[in-house]
C-alpha cells in the first residue's frame, strides 16, 4: 500500500529519543474527567499508537538510556515488537528491554563489553535471515565517524544549493535560534538555580545514580539528609547490593560507615552514602569526569 502513491499512505516513522522524559512527567492533567499525570497520558497514547499505528503504516521507535520498569510501562513494552539492547549494567535492565527471562535463554546485554560500541542484542519482530526459529541475535550497527558525517552533510548541502531547495535557516532567510544557556542548564540540572543551588534531577545521569537521585529527591539538598544507608537504597531501588556498590564506586561515589539510631534509640554503625558524595558524583557525571561509566550509561537504549 505504501508503494502505491495513489493511496497516499506512505510509511511514517515516529522517533522518540529519551522517551523517559515525557513518560516521567508528573504534571497533573485531566482527560475526559479522568485525573492522571502527563506521563501516564503520554504512555496511553504511545501504547495505542504502537497497537494501531502499524496497520496505517506508522512505525513507532522509542529510545531510552534508562531501561527500567518505572521508565516504560509494562503495557507499552508488551506491544513493542522489535527490541534492541545495547550494553547495560545489569541483567534486569537487559530483560526490561528484551523481555522476561531472556537472560536465562542466553540473551543478556549486560555481558557485552562497554568497549563494543554499537554492538547489541536484537530481538526482531518476525523472521530474519537467520531463520524463523531464532529468538534473538547479537549484531553490530552501522557506525559513522563525525568526519564522515560532516562530509556527507557538506555534500548534501551542495546538492540542495544546486537544486535550489535550500530553505529557512540553512539558506540564511531566518535567524538561528539563540539558546538561553542559563535556562537550559537549569532545566537539565547542570547549572545553578536561585537560591537553592544545583538542581538535582535524574535526567541524563547513568544508572544507578539516576535512580538514587530520583529516590532521594529533595533530600539531596544541603539542608536535607546527610547520610542514607545502603540497605535503604537497595531495598527501595530493588537492586543487588554488590552490583550496586560496584556501579556507584565506578561513578565516584564510594560507601562509608556512619552511626544511625535504631528502634531502641541506640546508635548503630551502618554502611551507606553521604549525600554530599552523591551530589559530587552527580556533578562529576554532568561534567563527564567518570568517562568509562558515563559512556556506558549513555549507550544502552531500547528501540
Amino acid at each position: 500500500m505504501s508503494r502505491d502513491r495513489s493511496l497516499n499512505m506512505p510509511i511514517t516513522a515516529m522517533f522518540l529519543d529519551e522517551v523517559q522524559v515525557p513518560l516521567e512527567n508528573r504534571t497533573p492533567i485531566k482527560v475526559e474527567d479522568k485525573k492522571l499525570t502527563a506521563g501516564e497520558y503520554v504512555g496511553e497514547l504511545l501504547t495505542w499508537l504502537a497497537k494501531k499505528g502499524p496497520a496505517a503504516g506508522i512505525v513507532l521507535v522509542l529510545a531510552t538510556q534508562r531501561p527500567d520498569s518505572k521508565t516504560i510501562p509494562s503495557g507499552l513494552r508488551a506491544v513493542l515488537g522489535s527490541r534492541f539492547a545495547l550494553w547495560v549494567m545489569d541483567w534486569r535492565d537487559s530483560n526490561i528491554v528484551l523481555g522476561e527471562q531472556m537472560n536465562t535463554r542466553g540473551y543478556d546485554s549486560s555481558r557485552l563489553l562497554a568497549s563494543h560500541k554499537g554492538v547489541g542484542i536484537l530481538r526482531p519482530d518476525g523472521e530474519t535471515q537467520a531463520g524463523a526459529d531464532v529468538l534473538a541475535l547479537t549484531v553490530r550497527t552501522y557506525y559513522m565517524p563525525n568526519e564522515d558525517w560532516r562530509t556527507l552533510c557538506q555534500r548534501g548541502r551542495a546538492l540542495r544549493e544546486a537544486a535550489g531547495t535550500l530553505t529557512g535557516q540553512a539558506a540564511g532567510r531566518e535567524p538561528a535560534p539563540v539558546l538561553d544557556h542559563a535556562a537550559a542548564a537549569k532545566a537539565i540540572g547542570a547549572g545553578t538555580a536561585d537560591p537553592g543551588g544545583p538542581v538535582w534531577r535524574p535526567d541524563g545521569l547513568p544508572e544507578p545514580l539516576a535512580a538514587v537521585v530520583e529516590y532521594l529527591a529533595d533530600d539531596l539538598d544541603e539542608d536535607g539528609r546527610e547520610f542514607v544507608p545502603t540497605a535503604e537504597l537497595t531495598d527501595a531501588l530493588d537492586v543487588e547490593p554488590t552490583t550496586f556498590a560496584r556501579q556507584m564506586a565506578g561513578l565516584g561515589c564510594k560507601p562509608t560507615r556512619n552511626y544511625m539510631p535504631t528502634e531502641d534509640g541506640e546508635p548503630r554503625r551502618v554502611r551507606g552514602y553521604l549525600t554530599a558524595d552523591v551530589r559530587a558524583a552527580v556533578l562529576g557525571a554532568r561534567r563527564g569526569d567518570f568517562g568509562s561509566m558515563a559512556d556506558g550509561g549513555s549507550g544502552p537504549r531500547e528501540r
